[in-house]
């Protein structure tokens, strides 16, 4: 991307902020798992009441981080892990609050995960049932690994919200984003 997407704006914000702003409107108790550019990101947010756990993983790619959260979230009266990657900012307040909701209502399942149009996206909800196959699962694999190996135990929402597989992993997809989101206020 050339800068780290965090910090990459959308609508006034940075993405890392406005997955704050929606965790915080939410009620949830944040983490957030800070790689290489930990630095220039701190310097950039307010991370007060947040928790920032430290990626010594970060050859392993999102699953390194999955892994650091978990270690930092073991000791804490935690159900589950919302697993948000920076690249969905735009994933709308009332898709991840459908998401606990399901979460909550369905005791507790292994894993929840939005779907629009069939496709899986992201956030994706890990209870802690799955903590010890996602800290032991391998890099190259990662946590699809753990998704995909019991069905059973995966509860999809399908979701009208095309952000939850709309990942901004490259410049072009990020401006795309900016074109629609200007076509929006025209």
């Amino acid at each position: 991307m050339g800068s780290p997407k965090a910090l990459l704006e959308y609508r006034g914000r940075t993405f890392l902020q406005s997955i704050l702003d929606a965790t915080a409107a939410l009620g949830l108790q944040r983490f957030v798992a800070l790689g290489h550019d930990a630095g220039k990101i701190l310097v950039q947010h307010d991370l007060q009441g947040v928790t920032t756990v430290t990626n010594q993983e970060m050859a392993a790619g999102p699953i390194g981080s999955i892994r650091a959260s978990i270690r930092a979230i073991e000791s804490h009266p935690i159900d589950a892990l919302l697993v948000w990657p920076v690249d969905f900012p735009h994933v709308a307040l009332d898709t991840v609050q459908l998401l606990i909701d399901r979460f909550r209502e369905q005791d507790n399942p292994a894993i929840v995960i939005p779907e629009f149009e069939r496709r899986g996206g992201h956030p994706v909800i890990f209870g802690r049932t799955v903590f010890d196959e996602l800290l032991s699962v391998s890099d190259s694999v990662g946590a699809k690994a753990v998704v995909h190996a019991d069905p059973e135990r995966v509860v999809r929402i399908p979701v009208g919200d095309c952000a939850v597989i709309d990942c901004l992993n490259t410049p072009d997809a990020y401006q795309e984003l900016l074109r629609r989101n200007d076509r929006l206020l025209q």
